[in-house]
């Protein structure tokens, strides 16, 4: 009996462990089951994905990438996609994973956001240099020319990225804006400073020559930069305006010497030629050697009739105000107004026999609209205010015609020329001269954007004396009135004085009182780039005057 008890103990110990290492094995595999679960895959050629045992549908995300998997069948989706909206995506065809970014696909590149995997269309960045474009209803990236409803134009490289700057594309070469890449016609200056001109039509560079619609000629390298100085060009040699490039005809002082620039054909001259009636010679590299409008050419103009004119007193050479003032009487009724006048000759020394020959030549009838071509032939009769300023000014600062580039700028920048760039003295405006109850100096010039004017010295009044030339009969004294603005000046009154002994005064309208000229504009006022040993600056308008024409 006892056998039989301890055998059942030991059966049912051993029952036991068979029955527990039974359970432990089936609950092992119900993990490995549930686990492989979990996962894509693959049954009659559709791929479909499980979790936790059951078929996933619509979007699930696997280690970070994005499937679609289709919401009745569970079957993975691939190719492209439409949304209801009509918005495309597209999914692998061989593991179905969403595309995003830059793709590309049967040979066509896509890019598709990022977030959401739809098409996108327009311009995209890439990093921080470059874009590409893709077409707003193929979504497929451009290459090549593309061109907007604005009929603005845009070039894409085989690869895609946007074309900036300067491009050779074919046989031409084309500018794109640097930021907006778009093609840009008319004139581009680089940042090193060079110009070049691409066509409206096409964009294309120009080179060679150009003739604007205006007739303006200028000529751009094989490179596309417009020349600007003096160039030569197949054999000949031309000067183009340094700013605007524009081929220049007459005279042109470079480097502090002359030359002269055909005015039909632009070409620059060499040898003799005859410039409007007058002989010039030009060395072989085009420099003024002989200037036929010299004090020694004046014998050929009859000057019988200026023989009674009040005579200025000679210029010694010295740079003072004395002489200054001397030299701005010469052309007194000699030479009349022209527009643009004496601009040519702002390196001339000496009144020149063409302003005297027309001035004999014209009757009392003059008007200077006539005259207002700016041909060259027509600025070489006369003297238009800024024209006789600049010339006044070099007659005292040089000794001799054609040296350096003379002192003739627009009225309106007179101030700031003179005192900026050749530092010749200060200017003052109508609040310090009210301050300094409106003292004039002689010297001192006047200037606005319409005229200027030389200041030959003040009244006890303070109207002042001046000399300028004017559109009415050319340069004269005239007279100011009173800075409260009194017509019947002293300053008034000496320039009749002076004007009715001109012969030129009964046949032109000279007009000895000019307004109130002390109240208008600035004055530019020399510093001791002219000396005053004479005195002058201490001195009333009537002593100046009677210095210096002896009377």
């Amino acid at each position: 009996m006892g056998k039989v008890c301890k055998k059942s103990w030991i059966a049912g110990i051993f029952l036991g462990v068979m029955l527990f290492a039974a359970g432990f094995a089936f609950q092992a595999t119900t993990v490995d089951a549930q686990a492989a679960s979990t996962g894509f895959r693959t049954v009659g050629g559709q791929t479909f994905y499980y979790k936790n045992g059951k078929k996933a549908k619509g979007w699930v995300t696997v280690k970070g990438k994005k499937y679609f998997l289709n919401r009745k069948t569970g079957a993975l989706y691939k190719g492209w996609m439409t949304s209801s909206k009509g918005r495309r995506r597209y999914f692998d065809q061989k593991t179905g994973v969403m595309y995003t970014g830059f793709n590309k696909i049967a040979g066509k590149y896509y890019y598709f956001n990022k977030k959401t995997g739809f098409t996108v269309s327009g311009f995209v960045k890439f990093g921080t240099n470059f874009y590409r474009y893709f077409d707003t209803r193929k979504y497929t990236m451009a290459t090549g020319w593309m061109t907007n409803s604005k009929n603005q134009k845009w070039y894409f490289g085989s690869d895609g990225k946007m074309y900036r700057g300067l491009k050779k594309i074919g046989s031409y070469k084309y500018y794109f804006d640097g930021k907006t890449g778009a093609a840009k016609s008319g004139f581009i200056t680089s940042s090193k400073g060079y110009t070049r001109y691409f066509r409206k039509k096409y964009y294309r560079m120009a080179t060679g020559w150009m003739t604007s619609s205006k007739g303006k000629k200028r000529y751009f390298a094989k490179n596309g930069v417009m020349a600007t100085g003096k160039k030569t060009i197949s054999g000949s040699t031309y000067y183009f305006n340094t700013s605007t490039g524009i081929a220049t005809g007459g005279w042109v002082t470079i480097d502090g010497s002359k030359y002269y620039f055909d005015t039909k054909t632009f070409k620059m001259v060499t040898g003799s030629k005859k410039i409007d009636g007058i002989s010039y010679k030009f060395s072989s590299t085009g420099v003024l050697i002989y200037d036929g409008s010299s004090e020694a050419d004046n014998a050929a103009v009859d000057t019988s009739y200026f023989k009674n004119d009040p005579k200025p007193v000679a210029q010694t050479g010295t740079k003072t105000i004395k002489n200054y003032l001397a030299g701005a009487l010469r052309p007194v009724g000699q030479a009349l107004y022209i527009w643009g006048g004496g601009w040519y000759d702002s390196t001339l020394k000496g009144v020149k026999s063409n302003w005297q020959k027309f001035y004999l030549g014209q009757s009392s009838s003059y008007n200077y609209n006539n005259y207002r071509d700016l041909s060259e032939t027509n600025r070489a009769k006369g003297l238009d205010c800024s024209g006789f300023v600049g010339w006044a000014a070099y007659q005292v600062m040089q000794t001799r015609s054609n040296v350096g580039y003379g002192y003739t700028v627009v009225s309106g920048e007179i101030g700031s020329y003179y005192k900026n760039t050749l530092k010749w003295g200060t200017y003052v405006n109508q609040n310090y001269l009210s301050k300094k109850n409106w003292k004039l100096y002689p010297g001192d010039i006047g200037y606005d954007d319409g005229h200027t004017w030389i200041v030959l010295g003040q009244c006890s009044d303070k109207s002042a004396v001046i000399v300028h030339s004017t559109p009415n009969a050319g340069v004269q004294i005239a007279g100011t009135s009173t800075p409260e603005g009194k017509s019947d000046s002293q300053a008034v009154t000496l320039a009749r004085k002076y004007m009715t002994r001109y012969a030129g005064y009964k046949k032109f309208e000279y007009r000895p009182a000019c307004g109130n000229f002390v109240r208008r504009g600035n004055y530019m006022r020399w510093n001791s780039t002219l000396s005053d040993p004479d005195g002058f600056k201490s001195k009333t308008a009537d002593q100046i005057l009677k210095i210096l024409f002896g009377f």
